[in-house]
């Protein structure tokens, strides 16, 4: 499944090899991300090109995972499109010379195989955002709130420091009479 023999790809030199799947990747998605509810099937398209020594990978991924929010944990389904393009090196060519974010992956000489498969999974779950939230949290900036405590913004808690920085002036007398006697000591 995605994963094919470099002998395989070596005679589609001078055309593509087109591949076209739909993958119930759910469980593996699961396994490997604590943090997903649930994952529709991944629909993938692509194209690998044999180019003297270097296979060319261009991959299109489509899926949804649904994700707790991490503001206050709510489901939110999460529509996720990649594009994902990579160079297997599979004739140990030399890579310098290449565009330095080339993606180049090795090839295993025991068993050499391009496996697409473990990068889609990877690529998913690196697209998946550090922040989530649900429509409305995010229109409104709404904050969970409870008895006697409540989540409030980045924003919101500088204009709090400010406000506690400005000094009672009755406690500020009182500070002033603090120096007198250290000054008499």
């Amino acid at each position: 499944m995605l994963n094919w023999d470099v002998q395989d790809v070596r005679k589609y030199k001078g055309k593509p090899f087109d591949f076209k799947e739909n993958l119930d990747l759910k469980k593996k998605l699961m396994e490997r991300s604590t943090d997903i509810i649930n994952a529709e099937v991944v629909k993938i398209e692509g194209q690998l090109f044999n180019d003297n020594g270097l296979v060319i990978s261009d991959i299109k991924v489509e899926t949804q995972v649904t994700l707790p929010s991490t503001r206050s944990l709510t489901p939110v389904e999460l529509p996720l499109k990649i594009r994902i393009n990579e160079s297997y090196n599979i004739d140990d060519i030399d890579t310098e010379e290449l565009d330095e974010n080339t993606i180049i992956i090795p090839i295993d000489d025991e068993h050499p195989t391009i496996n697409v498969y473990e990068s889609i999974l990877d690529n998913i779950l690196l697209s998946i955002p550090s922040q989530v939230l649900t429509e409305d949290e995010e229109k409104n900036n709404n904050m969970p709130s409870g008895k006697n405590w409540e989540v409030i913004s980045e924003e919101d808690y500088e204009k709090q420091k400010e406000e506690d920085k400005q000094v009672n002036p009755e406690f500020a007398k009182l500070k002033n009479l603090f120096k007198d006697n250290e000054e008499k000591e």
